[in-house]
């Protein structure tokens, strides 16, 4: 073999020596370039999957607050209706109630009357009865009569018609008798007086 012809062997290994570098480095870079573009891919993914995750963490930050809004109103709404019912049930209570007061009140003032002799017989021991019986069942109702006699004025409870001369010192301006028994409507924290007691002031 010449040394030419070695020389040119030389060069041809040498030129394809190249391109198969040439080749590698063109692999690497394609290889660099897809692994970017997965890369790329995989973080375009990501981040629809945020946006996706932060929609949905905004609709449920949004029910949540519509369901306490809901809430809100509708326990406004069941406060309200109690409220409602018990006024309602309250009301109807002494609007029936105030019916039967006179009959009781000519109950409580025949009793007055009677002597000694006449509350012991038959007669006035049934008077008697029926006006305890009364007494209860507005009582069962959460009606109560007023207290008056002994007690000083109270202008949310007693009305004074009259006023009388008495001699005990302890008596003057105090309620001395009732001219027409009071009654007040009493429940929970709820306190109504349905007709002040009329009464007579010592003086």
């Amino acid at each position: 073999m010449t040394k030419n012809t070695k020389q040119q062997d030389d060069q041809d290994l040498q030129e394809l020596q190249d391109m198969v570098d040439d080749l590698e480095k063109k692999e690497e870079e394609k290889s660099e370039w897809e692994q970017g573009a997965q890369i790329q891919q995989l973080q375009n993914q990501l981040q629809q999957v945020e946006t996706q995750l932060k929609e949905k963490e905004e609709i449920a930050q949004k029910a949540q607050i519509a369901y306490l809004h809901v809430k809100s109103d509708f326990d406004l709404l069941t406060r309200q209706t109690q409220a409602k019912t018990k006024t309602l049930e309250q009301d109807l209570t002494i609007k029936i109630v105030k019916k039967m007061l006179p009959f009781i009140e000519n109950l409580r003032k025949s009793l007055a009357t009677l002597t000694e002799e006449q509350k012991a017989d038959n007669l006035g021991k049934g008077v008697q009865m029926i006006y305890d019986g009364c007494l209860k069942s507005l009582a069962d109702l959460s009606i109560f009569p007023i207290d008056a006699v002994g007690c000083d004025v109270d202008s949310q409870l007693h009305e004074p018609v009259s006023l009388q001369p008495i001699d005990d010192e302890k008596l003057k301006g105090k309620i001395v008798s009732v001219f027409e028994q009071g009654f007040f409507y009493e429940k929970d924290d709820v306190k109504i007086v349905i007709i002040p007691a009329k009464v007579i002031v010592g003086q």
